[in-house]
């Protein structure tokens, strides 16, 4: 696919820090074991932070998600509005069938017969199974790089991909989710929305100078 890489030049803001937690989060995962990883993100906590990180791991809800579509839709962004459409289809059926077929159990799950103190929040419930991969990672970082492809401000992306990091970071924060579960979350997100926005929306020939046809959101 040739335009692949122009995409990926052209909005290097957001795929390039990608691309540094892709590598980052491999080498996290060499070097510690998954309940290492876990826990050692889990175990730093605050009563600040539960009420932010209950509020970040929305980022990846499917509402929101579907809110989003409803501003493509008012904006009569049509095609736009099938494209992420199909990344909102496609993530899904991926993310549920791994999660059935794996069937891995969510931390609260996993050390219940451990003598080991899992953080969690008393307003937020704690799911017991289907942890692989994480919905709401994948959803974050779906939306989000669709936001940073079309946005006209491409610095932005930085911003999306923080937003993205936040909603993953807040599902092991909540013991929702291990490490392994955001990290693949975000490559199936990420992954899912370059590739649909790829083949929606630059297959056609490039167009002159003079004309954009592309559609764009501005944050100037």
């Amino acid at each position: 696919m040739k335009t692949l890489p122009m995409l990926l030049g052209k909005n290097a803001p957001f795929f390039l820090p990608f691309l540094l937690w892709i590598v980052a989060g491999a080498l996290l995962q060499i070097y510690f074991t998954h309940d290492e990883l876990f826990l050692g993100i889990n175990h730093i906590y605050a009563p600040w932070a539960d009420v932010a990180m209950s509020g970040m791991t929305y980022i990846g809800d499917g509402i929101t998600f579907g809110v989003m579509l409803a501003l493509i839709l008012v904006l009569r962004q049509y095609k736009l509005f099938f494209s992420a459409g199909v990344v909102l289809l496609i993530t899904t059926i991926i993310v549920q069938t791994a999660k059935h077929y794996y069937n891995e159990p969510r931390p609260a799950l996993y050390f219940a017969d451990a003598e080991t103190f899992v953080h969690t929040v008393k307003w937020v419930t704690v799911h017991g199974s289907c942890s692989f991969p994480s919905g709401h990672t994948t959803t974050a970082f779906a939306m989000c790089t669709l936001l940073a492809l079309i946005c006209r401000n491409k610095f932005s992306g930085f911003a999306f991909l923080t937003l993205a990091l936040l909603a993953a970071y807040s599902r092991i924060y909540l013991a929702q989710h291990f490490f392994v579960d955001v990290y693949v979350g975000s490559i199936i997100g990420t992954t899912s929305s370059l590739i649909v926005y790829a083949l929606f929306h630059q297959s056609r020939k490039m167009p002159s100078p003079e004309v954009v046809t592309e559609p764009v959101i501005s944050l100037t």
